[in-house]
């Protein structure tokens, strides 16, 4: 349908030249008679859609054996000078056929201008075929260039994703070997908790974007380990409509927010770690207070920046994080599903 759009606008635009030829001879060759004039407006619409169609069927051609951006002045050439002879060829026998029709004398200066306003015509029309090919080459690398980095930065992410912190599990496992002489009970629940947590990791590994409401009920499992481990120096506070669970988050992102909000504050009774999660327009929105560490072990710094660039495919808003008033808030996007 978009090709056969495109032939019906050329042939409009050859349409609109022949009426323009149709009309400049009128002005120009009084004495030519009003069929002569319809008769020559019909042949050269046919001539003109006759020579679009060489040049564009030597374009596709060319354009297989010496693409322009690897062989440039070969298909140049070629290309020029075979299109050159094709309208030659057609003028000379145009005007063979058609001189009777003009009162003028076709000596060979005037054909030989002829022929120079016919390479002109030439060129300019291979160029642009050379100018499309040149720009859809370029929007074919950036668009390979944007893939490959978005393959790089979700490999990133899947690496973030399935590590699930070691420092984390080292700790979730001391502390079930605790609970275990301690409270068995707890200890178990501890356990299935634990396993639901590595599950959806598993379960959703290969997933783009999930609803944000699977991501919640996975994070509840995820909460109660943080809650055991830490007591009361530990709390978590949501807002979320039931409109906004429906919209899209990529999977694990909240346990990652959570977990970086572990590993870089100070948690302890007389500094509890307080989140808070709400929504703000379009926007998921975690906040906590903000009293960091002095040594954060295993911290690179890449995992909120792979975040990040993931979020940047996959909507038109960026995720963002701020420091202010001694809270640190993080701005996650809600996708649209």
């Amino acid at each position: 349908m978009k090709r056969l759009k495109g032939r019906l606008k050329i042939y409009t635009v050859i349409l609109v030249i022949s009426v323009l030829g149709y009309l400049g001879r009128l002005i120009m060759f009084t004495e030519m008679t009003y069929s002569s004039n319809v008769q020559l407006l019909v042949f050269s619409f046919f001539v003109l859609g006759a020579v679009w169609e060489f040049f564009s069927f030597l374009n596709s051609r060319l354009k297989k054996q010496f693409p322009i951006d690897k062989a440039p002045v070969q298909r140049v050439v070629l290309q020029l000078s075979l299109g050159s002879l094709f309208l030659f060829a057609l003028r000379a026998v145009g005007i063979f056929l058609l001189a009777d029709y003009f009162p003028v004398d076709f000596n060979w200066a005037f054909r030989a201008a002829i022929y120079v306003v016919d390479f002109f015509v030439t060129a300019c029309i291979n160029s642009l075929f050379f100018i499309a090919e040149y720009i859809e080459k370029w929007k074919q690398s950036i668009q390979r260039a944007e893939r490959l980095e978005k393959e790089k930065t979700q490999v990133q992410f899947d690496n973030l994703k399935n590590q699930l912190n070691p420092h984390f599990l080292f700790n979730a496992l001391a502390s079930l070997n605790s609970l275990i002489r301690s409270n068995p009970e707890l200890a178990s629940e501890f356990l299935q908790n634990m396993s639901r947590v590595y599950r959806y990791v598993l379960k959703h590994k290969d997933k783009e974007v999930i609803s944000l409401e699977e991501e919640y009920q996975f994070l509840n499992d995820y909460l109660f380990l943080l809650e055991t481990r830490f007591g009361s120096a530990f709390r978590f506070k949501s807002n979320l409509p039931d409109e906004a669970l429906e919209k899209g988050i990529v999977p694990v992102t909240l346990q990652i927010l959570v977990e970086n909000a572990v590993k870089h504050n100070i948690i302890s009774e007389k500094n509890p770690l307080l989140i808070e999660v709400s929504i703000e327009g379009d926007y998921l929105v975690m906040k906590n207070a903000y009293h960091p560490k002095n040594r954060v072990e295993e911290s690179n710094g890449l995992g909120l920046e792979n975040l990040k660039n993931l979020y940047r495919y996959l909507s038109d808003l960026n995720l963002f994080w701020e420091i202010r008033d001694q809270k640190y808030s993080i701005h996650i996007p809600l996708i649209e599903r």
